[in-house]
């Protein structure tokens, strides 16, 4: 029996070559999903079925950054410029990996200022090559 660790500082990304470490207050920082099913059943009345399977689904990555932090400058810049991107991620110790390419900031998220607390920087990205492995021993 051995012990998975997912601490933060157990966690690496990149986003074209920047490894991104400023982390928002958000619970979990960091989340990747599917944008697309990888296959779609197509079931008819006779009982019978079709299988369509989609050869890349793609993958949306929301991270959430500390606002202010030189991190967040540099993905607005990106969301700015329109730039193409590719990302990385390791949860080291666990087996985890992703990379994604053929990416875009697609969106930012919400902005909460001038109050007693403020929200995170989010960014939403899309990737339309995700090539990840998951597992462990």
């Amino acid at each position: 029996m051995s012990i998975n660790n997912f601490s933060t500082d157990l966690f690496t990304f990149s986003v074209n070559g920047r490894d991104i470490t400023d982390w928002g207050e958000n619970a979990t920082p960091y989340n990747d999903d599917p944008i697309d099913p990888r296959a779609t059943l197509r079931r008819g009345q006779g009982g019978n079925a079709t299988l369509l399977n989609r050869i890349n689904p793609g993958r949306r990555v929301t991270i959430s950054l500390n606002p202010g932090s030189p991190d967040s400058a540099f993905m607005q810049g990106l969301l700015n410029s329109g730039a193409v991107i590719s990302c990385g991620k390791t949860q080291i110790g666990t087996l985890e990996g992703a990379v994604g390419t053929e990416g875009a900031i697609v969106n930012d998220s919400t902005v909460g200022r001038a109050g007693s607390t403020i929200t995170d920087d989010v960014y939403i990205m899309e990737f339309n090559v995700w090539s990840a492995t998951k597992g462990g021993e």
